[in-house]
């Protein structure tokens, strides 16, 4: 007679010592962990790769230095360094604005040059050229895209895209051995509108910061001249 059929049930395996089996449940939850870290992997790449792309200069098309450059210098005058009668612009205030009556006539004829003047309070007096008007701000003065100038470095121009770099290899005549090594060592940067004596393209006005000396036309940095040759090296992107 056939023996009869082993009924005996497969031994299951034995678990290892501490470790629970796995459960479906488990298992997804497993899986979704997976899921997560990867998510988590893809993200941290990603933000690196934003940083990388936000923080490295964009990619500038070189060119070779151009002569011929007049080069001016701008800056914010202080009304604590004019003497010269007073003159009202009461008459002459933009909309919304509570001003001092009267300022220094020579103050007020810088201010409408340099575009900002700096006050015995202690904010900025500024010029707004296309309304004609003046308005008060404790805001330093601002390029033409509202972004704060820079001294030695900020460039007034109006033929070449904010952002532009600018490198002078040669000042031309008239410049003092110190201060045409100062100029070229800047890290000039085109950021704002050149709006009074730019007629000519190939004119930089270079912003030098606030006055600190009542005489300083008479300073060696503020100076004209003519015949710079410049590098100017503008972002791929803007071009």
């Amino acid at each position: 007679m056939a023996a009869p059929p082993d009924t005996t049930p497969p031994a299951v395996p034995a678990v290892p010592p501490g470790r629970r089996p796995r459960t479906p449940r488990s298992r997804r939850a497993a899986i979704l962990l997976c899921g997560v870290l990867v998510l988590a992997a893809v993200g941290f790449a990603g933000l690196r790769l934003h940083h990388r792309l936000t923080t490295i200069d964009l990619p500038t098309a070189h060119t070779a230095p151009q002569g011929g450059y007049t080069l001016t210098v701008y800056f914010t005058p202080s009304e604590a360094l004019y003497r010269g009668p007073r003159r009202s612009i009461r008459d002459h205030a933009c909309a919304g604005q509570n001003l001092p009556d009267t300022f220094p006539a020579d103050y007020l004829d810088r201010v409408d040059l340099e575009g900002f003047g700096k006050t015995v309070r202690g904010d900025y007096l500024g010029r707004d050229f296309d309304r004609r008007c003046y308005f008060t701000t404790r805001t330093p003065p601002q390029g033409s895209h509202d972004n704060t100038l820079v001294p030695w470095q900020s460039v007034a121009a109006n033929h070449l895209p904010p952002g532009t770099s600018i490198h002078v290899t040669d000042c031309g005549p008239g410049l003092s051995t110190d201060i045409c090594a100062r100029v070229k060592a800047a890290h000039w940067r085109v950021d704002d509108l050149c709006s009074i004596g730019c007629d000519d393209t190939k004119h930089l006005d270079l912003y030098i910061g606030e006055q600190t000396r009542a005489d300083i036309e008479d300073e060696d940095f503020y100076f004209v001249t003519k015949g710079a040759t410049i590098r100017a090296d503008t972002p791929e992107a803007l071009r």
